[in-house]
């Protein structure tokens, strides 16, 4: 049931909310940085193009990765407008004309499985969340998945998929110290940005 996607394991939430100890594909009650991605995974052999790009346009009007602005509890403060591209029914934000020409390329089935690979790199590239947990099982089944901070609120209220929320970690080693998962969490917080990260007390 897992992947895994530049060293990190990932898992659907959906799977992980009901099987999280799962000896093998389960979370490891070590610590590490976990990370939280919205990819809505389709199958590249099954899929009509024209749903395909529905699916992109659905993904592209969500605001967990790439919001059009953050403020309040959020960490990162960020305002993202775009000047020209702005209709719901196209995905990423591109043009009409723009979107014709991906729909003409998704038309071959040759690309399909291309574009597959590249949706899914856009997806993992940018976390939504970073956290990081001395036991990562008991920090991602007890308080996550028990709505017990805003992660699943937020996604619910997005009406997103938990099969469409992918959960994966990276073990830091214990003897490193809780500072050196929180120092990496920072470095890579900084550098990302997530769009659900609060804002320390």
């Amino acid at each position: 049931m897992s992947m895994v996607f530049n060293g990190i394991v990932y898992n659907k939430l959906s799977y992980l909310e009901q099987f999280y100890k799962d000896p093998f594909d389960g979370i490891p009650e070590e610590s590490g940085i976990y990370f939280w991605v919205y990819w809505p995974e389709y199958d590249p052999q099954m899929i009509n193009p024209n749903d395909l790009i529905d699916k992109l346009a659905e993904f592209s009007c969500k605001s967990l990765q790439s919001p059009e602005e953050i403020l309040g509890r959020y960490k990162f403060k960020v305002k993202v407008e775009e000047q020209r591209f702005g209709k719901k029914s196209n995905p990423f934000g591109i043009s009409d004309k723009q979107k014709i020409k991906l729909l003409k390329y998704l038309m071959d089935p040759l690309n399909v499985n291309p574009f597959f690979d590249f949706f899914k790199e856009i997806c993992f590239a940018r976390p939504f969340y970073i956290g990081k947990a001395i036991n990562l099982r008991n920090r991602l089944a007890n308080q996550h998945f028990n709505s017990k901070t805003r992660i699943i609120p937020e996604i619910d209220a997005q009406n997103i998929l938990h099969s469409e929320i992918w959960v994966g970690y990276k073990k830091i080693p214990s003897h490193g110290g809780d500072e050196i998962s929180t120092l990496m969490e920072e470095i890579l917080s900084r550098n990302i940005k997530p769009g659900l990260t609060i804002k320390p007390n």
